[in-house]
């Protein structure tokens, strides 16, 4: 298949081995015409002189210091010349016939303005590629960790899959994997860069949605995604895949920006309490947890803590004169 009308965005920051994963498995793409742009964003382990090594025919962009993911991804969409883009996360790599399959989903619905395929761990289970809007029972249990702890009970998935299966509308799809006209691009973008690293591809599909567009998941369209893998070497990540404090002070400000700061106060006390119940399941369990493993555990929970301090100070900013969402993420 032609995929010259095609162009992948991929930010990297370090990660030079995963980076260079990703860009092998786009190898075959770039050989029938796609156009890969890679946004190398102040790494320091030669991520770009491995690049241009390895691949010279990609377009690499470069910032000596780092401006963070939501910068790199802007760029590197706004330099993209193709009709469909995709950005995509560095620590992912596309498999078969992802690419073609997306590119066939906007050729046969010209309404479709943002996709995503399906995201896979490396054992070949199921990511969360997309789903509803947050509402407030849904934050609570975020922060609770709940609907994790059940995910792991035996039988809970085959009641409630992760979401996965394709051919669906949805109201967002994660940015990890975020396929999109040029056209939706052009009239929607850019991306939000008051959210520090996360919520930035749910408000983009929602206001895509806004102006019309549809959103979806894509049928046998699948990229195995590690997770986590550059989110996770930054200080106080839990459980090394993901950061509490930026994913649910980012929640904050998107709950503010879309649904106003009434009911991103009711948010924030909805993250509160499930984060104080969090810590305290965790407390209770603490004893039956193998002495080897009490190190990280102990991080994990000096990393939720962090993140009831982030969304403390979120809800003093946002009752202050001037403060919230539109002073931006301080």
């Amino acid at each position: 298949m032609d995929l010259s009308r095609l162009s992948v965005v991929v930010p990297a920051r370090d990660g030079r081995d995963l980076t260079l994963r990703c860009l092998g498995s786009l190898a075959g793409a770039m050989a029938s015409g796609a156009e890969v742009v890679l946004v190398d964003d102040g790494s320091a382990d030669d991520t770009s002189g491995a690049v241009r090594a390895r691949f010279p025919g990609v377009l690499l962009l470069r910032h000596e210091e780092a401006q963070g993911f939501t910068v790199s991804a802007n760029e590197g969409l706004r330099r993209a010349r193709g009709g469909v883009l995709l950005l995509l996360n560095s620590d992912a790599e596309a498999e078969g016939d992802a690419l073609p399959r997306l590119l066939g989903a906007f050729d046969s619905d010209p309404g479709l303005g943002v996709a995503s395929p399906l995201l896979l761990d490396p054992g070949g289970g199921p990511q969360w590629s997309g789903g509803a809007a947050p509402t407030l029972p849904w934050l609570f249990l975020l922060a609770s960790g709940l609907p994790a702890l059940l995910g792991s009970v035996p039988g809970y998935r085959r009641v409630r899959p992760v979401r996965s299966a394709g051919g669906e509308g949805v109201d967002w799809v994660t940015g990890a994997a975020m396929a999109m006209r040029r056209r939706t691009w052009d009239e929607v973008g850019p991306f939000d860069t008051r959210f520090r690293f996360y919520a930035q591809d749910l408000d983009f599909c929602l206001r895509a949605r806004d102006a019309g567009w549809r959103v979806r998941l894509v049928d046998g369209a699948r990229v195995v995604h590690v997770g986590g893998a550059t989110i996770g070497r930054r200080a106080g990540s839990a459980q090394g895949a993901w950061h509490p404090g930026l994913l649910w002070s980012d929640l904050l400000r998107w709950a503010e920006k879309r649904r106003g700061r009434r009911w991103a106060l009711s948010a924030s006390r909805r993250l509160s309490l499930g984060g104080r119940l969090r810590l305290i399941a965790r407390a209770a369990a603490r004893p039956f947890v193998p002495r080897a493993a009490r190190p990280e555990w102990s991080r994990d929970d000096d990393a939720f803590r962090l993140a009831l301090e982030e969304v403390r100070q979120w809800r003093r900013v946002a009752q202050s004169p001037g403060g919230g969402y539109d002073a931006g993420p301080g």
